[in-house]
């Protein structure tokens, strides 16, 4: 797994940079106050003014589950859409990403 960005803990979400090859921004998760459905993401992505993506809860598998948010990325510098994970740890938190492995 690659980390693709850095990110801090913020009243409301998150704050932090996303850094690929083809980007460098500044990006916020901001929670979704206004959810219709269980079906609504938890979280909007957004750099500026643009929505970048959505992210919601979930909890990871194994003897010591933890809480993690599933983001969804779409840029149009992208090839195709991308999922990401975003993990707390000591105040902070990472996104990370790992290539699909694709049918033989």
């Amino acid at each position: 797994m690659a980390t693709i960005g850095e990110f801090r803990p913020v009243k409301d979400g998150y704050e932090g940079t996303i850094s690929t090859l083809s980007m460098a921004r500044k990006v916020r998760i901001v929670a979704n106050d206004k959810k219709k459905n269980a079906d609504s993401p938890d979280f909007f992505v957004k750099t500026g003014q643009c929505d970048l993506g959505f992210a919601r809860r979930k909890m990871s598998e194994g003897d010591t589950p933890k809480p993690y948010l599933s983001v969804f990325l779409d840029d149009p510098s992208f090839r195709e859409p991308i999922w990401a994970a975003l993990f707390d740890h000591d105040g902070k938190a990472d996104l990370v990403w790992s290539r699909p492995k694709r049918a033989s």
